[in-house]
């Protein structure tokens, strides 16, 4: 299906056949998602289907992500709260549990730690690196053998996942998303084995707690887990070690697939721009990094690692209201908020299919938006570019000529295999 043609194919479809109708929806989603909300934001840009209600256009995703109190997480949240086994706040909307421990992690998780994350970042990255093309291949596997690697090692430093293997942060956390975020039909064993790898990852984050606990002073690692063991706050809040547990754990649940996916995506939308890589090329080599990092963040809007988050209704809510498009959303409804669709919204961004660095900010959705954009975003904005960036400075290691689509998702949600060249005859960069 090609084109401005789904809707056509829908509308034939008897609307009591839901199974066709869900079925034609998810083949879309799968096989031509862009072409897709290109006709959605230029036909029907609020879509109603059985699985949910599509919000395409720009502002309109916008309103709904800033409106926590109608359009809550509850679609997500208690399957995440499930595999977390406690509250955390990307589970949660308004005061509580939410503002307080947002509040709280971006006290852990923050802003000033962005250039020591960065230098961090690219010291286990090229580690990482010279580890793969290492091993005398002519390829190697850039998430398998390098951006699962770097970033769960970063999750060890900066977070302070010690003594915990880089399998085992990876794996877990990619049950655990898989059953919280990527589980719409709540099958019951990807929700299961979630629910199995965050008691795995709980109980490996109370024994570092204990060692931690046991030994305190001031030659412990400084790191966030540190960070939050000295910090006291008053008994009412109930911030125990179960809480830094389920934080830790959380903040990692929404960090390591993730960067991972968005290590591979990102050089993926670069190689198949040859210009723009050679662009990316030279701006990696440049000291100040701000102007590499744009090519990043532009290259993952066309490839976002949440294209859609979905939000519950709960109440009636007139979207989009005095437009031409205005429509009413019934309590009960999930409304499906289109990232991936507001990214290429030609009424709001100038050109969007166009590759262009330094766009403004509120039109990169991809750390999200409003009350639950990502927490960690500080360390985000650095630590993504810099596993990007690590590569382009090898010369040679790109992906294969004529396979730079080739993603590999191995049956999961996720990137598993991305060949790239090892460059191992080329000279490596300082």
């Amino acid at each position: 299906m090609t084109g401005m043609d789904f809707l056509a194919a829908y509308d034939a479809l008897p609307p009591d056949d839901v199974p066709q109708r869900v079925a034609l929806l998810r083949r879309a989603m799968t096989t031509g998602r862009a072409e897709l909300f290109a006709e959605l934001r230029a036909r029907r840009p609020v879509f109603g289907t059985p699985i949910g209600v599509f919000v395409t256009r720009h502002p309109d995703v916008l309103e709904v992500l800033s409106a926590p109190e109608t359009f809550t997480v509850g679609v997500f949240g208690p399957a995440l709260e499930d595999v977390l086994g406690g509250p955390f706040l990307l589970a949660r909307d308004g005061a509580d549990v939410h503002w307080r421990e947002r509040g709280y992690g971006q006290l852990m998780l923050a802003a000033e730690d962005a250039p020591r994350v960065r230098e961090l970042t690219a010291r286990i990255a090229d580690e990482v690196l010279d580890e793969a093309i290492g091993r005398g291949a002519d390829t190697f596997d850039l998430v398998q053998d390098y951006a699962r690697l770097a970033a769960a090692r970063v999750a060890v430093a900066y977070l302070g996942f010690t003594g915990i293997e880089e399998e085992t942060l990876h794996s877990c956390t990619r049950r655990m998303q898989w059953a919280f975020a990527i589980n719409p039909g709540r099958d019951p064993e990807i929700h299961a084995a979630g629910v199995a790898a965050g008691r795995e990852l709980h109980d490996r984050v109370a024994e570092v707690i204990a060692r931690r606990r046991a030994a305190p002073g001031d030659d412990g690692p400084d790191d966030v887990l540190d960070r939050m063991l000295s910090t006291r706050l008053p008994a009412g809040y109930g911030f125990d070690d179960e809480r830094v547990n389920a934080n830790l754990v959380g903040y990692l649940t929404g960090y390591q697939q993730n960067a991972t996916q968005c290590t591979a995506t990102a050089l993926k939308e670069l190689a198949v721009r040859p210009e723009v890589l050679a662009e990316a090329e030279r701006a990696a080599g440049e000291s100040d990094p701000s102007r590499f990092d744009a090519y990043v963040w532009e290259a993952l809007r066309f490839h976002p690692f949440v294209p859609v988050t979905p939000r519950l209704c709960v109440r009636d809510h007139l979207l989009a209201a005095g437009t031409g498009r205005q429509t009413l959303v019934p309590a009960g409804s999930v409304v499906l908020a289109c990232f991936a669709s507001a990214m290429a919204d030609a009424e709001v961004l100038d050109a969007p299919d166009e590759f262009r660095p330094g766009r403004p900010p509120a039109h990169n959705l991809v750390l999200g938006y409003g009350a639950h954009d990502c927490v960690g975003r500080y360390a985000a904005r650095v630590i993504v570019p810099e596993l990007v960036r690590r590569v382009l400075l090898r010369p040679g290691v790109r992906p294969l000529p004529g396979a730079e689509r080739a993603l590999d998702y191995a049956g999961t949600p996720f990137p598993q295999h991305y060949t790239v060249r090892s460059g191992r005859d080329a000279v490596p960069a300082p």
